[in-house]
């Protein structure tokens, strides 16, 4: 069965398409589970985050991928089949190699896709959604993305959609000394955002949760305040900068809440920067003058001065890529094709056994030692002649001419015999 991935990202897909087709983390389980079930489909990984969801199989055909992947949203191919993208076997090989190593991400070369990728393994892993071809094909990614970084500068000065919101954020206040910051959320994006805010100075940090033991932990750690999200209302006119990274399936942030914000603040400017998939904020917010919104697709617009190089390390990671991809496809024929290496060493395995009991009866029994090695040996030549002597007849009395070069070749039959 081929490997395939179906999937849309940040290039084939807008903002509005990928949070449609996006799957909740404490979905991705049953969706997985779901796609199993299907007597065609013999494994299934799915990762989803804001900038791609991928489906992979390992499945009869493309075919079946695409129509799965399609009806586990709700939607036909004919209808979404202009945003997405399917790759098999070589093709699928390599893309998740690029995936896992940054090559694919929105910011070429960020690190925070190996994680999310490790993510969607496990769970798959943990509720046995995987088999050999697929647990080799994921373990082998990650070797890879561990070897790129290692041997390229990709990973060098580290860039990330979190660092880029950062990034984002001074480009337009300058510096932050003056400004009062808000994170919303408390998951690995936010913990990220909040790690590289902390290289920076701030008026005052706070998070936002809906957990808020959660939020106290990411706190304590970075020592600012925090609250609950009930709170969000009230407290949000206190904030000019405000991150949003939750895994909510509806926005947070409506027009009501900034409309009352911005009254209470006199009309002072608040800039929002939204880099959850499905979107935290309500894009209806646009409408007020006094509100910079801006959302994960934006952030294709903040140029980091590390990029350059980091495109030149990409045509050396691409390279490797390719190497490892080719020996991994190589493995990969190999194991469709070792059933049946295993099924024709069990039927020789047959044949022998038999003639051998043969054999030693006949030597019990007092016979003649010479007469039976002989009678062991015709025995043997006999049988294992029998299905190549009957597939050479078959084939010159057909007169098929490919069948009867490809026994030559087989059997080396085009070779002169030792003397």
């Amino acid at each position: 069965m081929p490997l395939v991935v179906v999937g849309l990202n940040h290039t084939t897909a807008s903002i509005d398409i990928r949070e449609k087709m996006s799957v909740a983390q404490d979905c991705v389980a049953n969706v997985a589970k779901q796609l199993c079930q299907h007597k065609k489909i013999q494994s299934c990984i799915i990762i989803s985050t804001c900038n791609r969801t991928e489906f992979y199989f390992d499945c009869d055909s493309h075919e079946t991928a695409q129509v799965q992947f399609c009806q586990s949203f709700g939607y036909t191919f004919q209808q979404i089949g202009q945003h997405l993208y399917t790759h098999s076997n070589f093709e699928c090989i390599k893309h998740l190699f690029a995936v896992a190593s940054g090559l694919d991400s929105l910011v070429l070369g960020e690190a925070q896709i190996l994680g999310q990728v490790k993510l969607a393994y496990d769970i798959s892993k943990q509720s046995r959604f995987l088999n050999k071809t697929t647990d080799r094909f994921f373990q082998t990614a990650f070797r890879i993305a561990k070897s790129v970084r290692s041997n390229t500068d990709i990973g060098k000065n580290p860039v990330s959609i979190a660092n880029s919101s950062v990034q984002l954020s001074k480009q337009i206040f300058g510096e932050l000394t003056k400004q009062k910051i808000l994170v919303i959320g408390a998951g690995a994006t936010s913990e990220l955002l909040l790690r590289y805010l902390s290289k920076h100075s701030y008026h005052s940090l706070s998070i936002c949760n809906r957990t808020l033991s959660n939020a106290n932990k990411l706190a304590k750690q970075f020592d600012c305040s925090s609250f609950d999200i009930s709170q969000l209302p009230s407290q949000m006119p206190t904030f000019d900068l405000i991150f949003t990274a939750t895994a909510s399936k509806h926005p947070i942030i409506g027009f009501d809440m900034i409309k009352s914000a911005l009254s209470q603040r006199k009309h002072r400017p608040i800039v929002i920067i939204d880099i959850a998939i499905p979107r935290d904020v309500d894009v209806c917010v646009k409408k007020f003058n006094d509100v910079f919104y801006y959302a994960v697709d934006d952030l294709q617009k903040v140029i980091s001065n590390n990029l350059k190089n980091r495109e030149q390390a990409a045509v050396v990671a691409r390279e490797i890529i390719k190497a490892e991809a080719e020996s991994f496809c190589y493995w990969l024929k190999s194991q469709q094709h070792t059933q049946l290496i295993s099924t024709f060493q069990q039927e020789t395995a047959k044949i022998r056994k038999h003639s051998l009991d043969k054999a030693i009866k006949q030597l019990n029994k007092g016979d003649n030692p010479e007469n039976v090695l002989f009678g062991l040996a015709n025995n043997l030549t006999k049988k294992l002649n029998h299905t190549p002597v009957k597939a050479i007849r078959d084939a010159i009395n057909s007169g098929d001419e490919n069948t009867i070069n490809t026994i030559k070749t087989l059997l080396k039959l085009d070779q002169p015999l030792d003397k």
